[in-house]
């Protein structure tokens, strides 16, 4: 039967080496887990082979889960690029067989999981092997790769804020009621109550009559409403209204009557 080996270097990491016999009738998957298992890699979530030219180029794809991939390809048909969905074929069900067409045959494998590391692959040898041995295996190993520090499986709780501590105000006691039943036993004094009431009467009064008994400087009471250049009606005699009852007869009254001008006009 033939074997295949397979040069293996890390892109991020000078130095890292693995190779790999591997059966020609294996799986991609065969070839995917002694990698893993050989670098001492952890479980990933995505994992994928790329069939390169000899720059690695890459090409097809086979994917560690079922995915799908857009391409665009040339149409006869309709004379046009057109964009297709096509599924990603899978490693296991993918032989080693059915994509090697050089015997110099390069690849990436792409590891992402906690860690993500991109491999080159180089078929370099493939020679008959006769004996019983167990293939996939590393004949070669150089060098290994950083591990990130592990991560607890549980973050420790951040210890609970303790609560404010409560501010107490004091209760003023109130007064016990034998202390108020003191004030009982005060007799009023009704002498002392009435001189009190007496004062303060006195007080009122003589502000009352300070309010109203406002003079001038020259002793006249203050006219409040501009009257005093009005002549007093006893100044003037002549202008004083007479009365029925300052006549004797009623003959002086029509004489005084009658010295006033009549104007048929005032009627």
């Amino acid at each position: 039967m033939l074997i295949y080996r397979f040069r293996i270097t890390c892109e991020e990491h000078d130095g890292f080496l693995r190779e790999i016999e591997i059966q020609p009738g294996q799986t991609f998957l065969d070839f995917h887990h002694i990698i893993i298992d050989s670098s001492e890699l952890l479980h990933c979530e995505r994992a994928s082979f790329f069939m390169t030219d000899k720059k690695y180029k890459k090409d097809r794809e086979i994917s560690l889960k079922p995915e799908k991939r857009q391409f665009r390809r040339y149409d006869d048909d309709l004379d046009q690029v057109v964009t297709e969905s096509l599924a990603l074929p899978l490693m296991k069900v993918s032989k080693l067989k059915d994509f090697i067409e050089d015997p110099h045959q390069k690849m990436i494998y792409e590891f992402e999981g906690r860690d993500h590391f991109s491999f080159h692959i180089e078929l370099f040898k493939i020679f008959p092997f006769e004996g019983v041995v167990s293939f996939p295996r590393c004949t070669r190993r150089v060098a290994e790769l950083p591990k990130k520090a592990e991560q607890p499986a549980q973050t420790a709780q951040a210890a609970p804020t303790p609560p404010a501590p409560r501010v107490v105000v004091p209760k003023v006691p109130l007064p016990k009621i034998e202390e108020l039943s003191k004030f009982a036993d005060i007799v009023e004094d009704d002498q002392e109550l009435a001189a009190i009431e007496n004062e303060l009467g006195n007080l009122i009064g003589e502000e009352e009559t300070a309010a109203f008994d406002v003079q001038d400087q020259d002793g006249s009471a203050e006219d409040d409403f501009g009257f005093s250049d009005l002549h007093n009606d006893d100044d003037d005699p002549d202008e004083k209204l007479d009365h029925l009852e300052d006549y004797e007869d009623i003959e002086s009254l029509d004489k005084r009557i009658s010295g006033y001008d009549r104007d048929t006009d005032d009627y």
